[in-house]
């Protein structure tokens, strides 16, 4: 599901797929909004890195590696732009591969708690990252690539800094626990809580707590009066949510 008020009209800057292949493929990748800057779609980069990734997951070069099809995807990609992006890959023995470059993540909620997530990988605040179509970006290598050994009954939350930013983890854990025998449900609960608190001015959301202790804050007057920066992050919000099944 995406979600921005200010990109509805073009349809975002996010794509995905999902591929049923072997265990099943999930993958998520956001466009860099600053290419809007340059009279460029944003959205082109991540649409083709993704079309380009779903079209490759059966290709045998890939032999079901999720860093390697980064690799081929990025290569093949001819649009101009950059993006983060996730690829995650699960063998039917309940291994879930996970490659990823930027800050897109997953989190494997199990028996009400997260017992795996992803951490974003930055250059510094606000800046992740992402593969590009210029030679100073990120490439595969650059991926940070991770595996977990998946149960029946475990809920998987991947998604875009959208939902990352504005949703905390324990946020995501009540939702999947409310909501878990419909995960077209969850996935839309979690997409409008973080559409709800990204408008929020005043939430304490996961990106203005990181912001402040990186440093960034309201100026100094503003302190004096108490005030202190707060509020959601308004941006693309992608979320999928799938459960582990026995095979």
């Amino acid at each position: 599901m995406l979600l921005n008020f200010r990109k509805v009209e073009k349809g975002g800057e996010d794509a995905f797929f999902i591929s049923s292949y072997n265990g099943g493929v999930v993958a998520v990748a956001d466009g860099v909004s600053g290419w809007a800057e340059q009279n460029v779609n944003p959205a082109l980069f991540s649409r083709e890195l993704m079309s380009k990734a779903s079209s490759l997951v059966e290709d045998e070069e890939v032999s079901y590696n999720p860093r390697t099809l980064i690799q081929k995807a990025h290569a093949a990609t001819s649009s101009v732009g950059s993006a983060t992006v996730i690829i995650a890959m699960l063998e039917k023995n309940g291994t879930l591969k996970i490659a990823s470059v930027g800050d897109c993540g997953l989190r494997v909620i199990r028996k009400g708690q997260v017992v795996f997530s992803t951490s974003p990988q930055e250059h510094y605040f606000d800046c992740p990252y992402q593969l590009s179509s210029e030679a100073v970006g990120q490439t595969y290598l650059d991926a940070t690539v991770s595996s977990v050994e998946l149960v029946k009954g475990d809920t998987l939350v991947i998604g875009s800094d959208g939902l990352f930013d504005n949703v905390f983890d324990h946020e995501i854990v009540s939702a999947v626990g409310t909501t878990s025998d419909d995960v077209t449900n969850t996935a839309k609960v979690l997409a409008n809580l973080a559409h709800t608190h990204s408008l929020d001015l005043s939430y304490e959301s996961p990106y203005s707590l990181e912001a402040r202790a990186r440093g960034f804050d309201v100026p100094w007057w503003k302190k004096i009066l108490g005030m202190k920066l707060t509020g959601g992050k308004l941006d693309d919000i992608t979320v999928i949510v799938g459960h582990a099944e026995s095979s």
